[in-house]
């Protein structure tokens, strides 16, 4: 991208958001570089994209605006798109017959379940979907944690949830993701991030399966940085700050052919 100053404000805007898709973050010098516009300008585009949401504004530059604290509905997402099923017969390639293997919930984490049914594993979950998939699996050993009912996410959790976690040890962790920034991944309530971290400790190594539109995106909470995750399982190469940051910290990232 190289700027001429002859883009209009409008064009010019979009452009930012463009820009901050892949790199989080702009800086005011950064926008004058890309668009040959004054600082002046760089400013009033700014208070511009936060007035209208687009961006947050903070010293020097804008970033990517927070999330909605609620994702959507888990029923909404249950649509089986071929690259969360891709994301999720990747995922399942990384298994090995025998492994203790504990399942997160989320509909990409339930793709990865459906393409694991065939091996033989020792399953924990707190998602319906997932048990349900494994429910019917010769082979299979499934346990179901306890806990509250969480009708949103067809789960359970909470403190009992979490209790139960700690009389079992994993080979692998099948984690779900809300949200990836280039720091690492949120989640939008702390309930959740305590779940997922308390998933964490219990398993040697983590993998995370996400879809592209979990990039660049950041909620309230922090659940981990990738000094935490063991491997990322996507659709598409991530955005360049993230995609830098999960190299600096040893991520695999393995692109799932959609």
């Amino acid at each position: 991208m190289s700027g001429d100053g002859t883009l209009s404000q409008s064009a010019r805007l979009d452009a930012i958001c463009d820009y901050l898709g892949q790199h989080y973050r702009i800086g005011i010098e950064d926008i004058c570089t890309l668009f040959g516009v004054t600082r002046d300008t760089a400013r009033r585009d700014v208070v511009r994209l936060d007035t209208d949401g687009r961006v947050l504004r903070v010293r020097g530059g804008a970033v990517l605006p927070p999330q909605e604290r609620q994702v959507e509905q888990y029923v909404q997402r249950l649509g089986a798109s071929a690259a969360k099923q891709a994301i999720g017969a990747a995922a399942a390639a990384l298994l090995r017959n025998g492994d203790r293997v504990l399942f997160d919930t989320s509909s990409t984490v339930q793709e990865a379940a459906r393409a694991a049914t065939a091996r033989p594993l020792s399953v924990v979950t707190n998602s319906i979907d997932v048990a349900e998939a494994f429910g019917q699996a010769d082979g299979v050993e499934l346990h179901v944690l306890g806990g509250r009912f969480n009708a949103w996410q067809r789960s359970l959790e909470g403190a009992q949830t979490r209790l139960a976690l700690a009389h079992f040890q994993f080979d692998k962790l099948i984690l779900g993701a809300c949200a990836i920034d280039p720091l690492g991944m949120t989640c939008p309530s702390d309930d959740e991030a305590s779940l997922k971290q308390a998933m964490m400790r219990q398993a040697t190594q983590v993998i995370v399966v996400a879809d592209a539109s979990k990039f660049s995106k950041a909620f309230m909470h922090r659940l981990c940085t990738f000094d935490a995750i063991d491997v990322l399982v996507t659709d598409q190469p991530p955005p360049s700050a993230v995609g830098d940051a999960l190299a600096t910290a040893g991520v695999q990232v393995i692109v799932a052919a959609v």
